[in-house]
């Protein structure tokens, strides 16, 4: 079993694409609501892309090594969506809050509120990359079987 690394950045990357504009879109309040369940598609996809470029020219992919290279597609689509999700957030939400606070001078509340906003999408983007991983793990074994021949 082993793995291409640089077929692996390339579905990531195009997964990550995807997952950019998933999360752009997602902040558009009603188109958000719809959108927002496709994040987790991208994963799946990104996994599955992984096996489709790997198994070009005929290659024979075994089951593990797509979902360790799904894995790692997904894991790559997961970082950047939750990651753009991630700065999208601390633009929007905490910023504003902060301004509000400052403005009537509860300085504390507003640090509070910031750092508990900043650690709260820092564990959002260790969580999407680990779910990311998972799912692309996922996409890739499922295509992988599905493709035996």
């Amino acid at each position: 079993m082993k793995v291409n690394t640089s077929m692996a950045l390339k579905a990531g990357l195009i997964g990550a694409a995807a997952g950019l504009v998933v999360a752009l879109l997602g902040r558009i309040p009603f188109i958000g609501c719809i959108i927002g369940p496709l994040g987790w598609a991208v994963a799946v996809a990104a996994g599955t892309l992984y096996v489709h470029y790997a198994a070009e020219g005929g290659r024979k992919v075994e089951i593990g090594e797509g979902a360790l290279g799904g894995a790692l597609a997904g894991g790559i689509a997961g970082l950047a969506q939750s990651l753009v999700s991630g700065i999208l957030i601390l633009l929007f939400g905490p910023v504003r809050a902060a301004a509000s606070l400052l403005g009537r001078g509860q300085v504390g509340a507003a640090a509070i509120s910031a750092g508990v906003t900043l650690v709260s999408v820092i564990g959002g983007i260790v969580g999407g990359t680990i779910i990311g991983a998972a799912l692309g793990a996922l996409g890739g074994v499922i295509y992988t079987a599905v493709n035996k021949k």
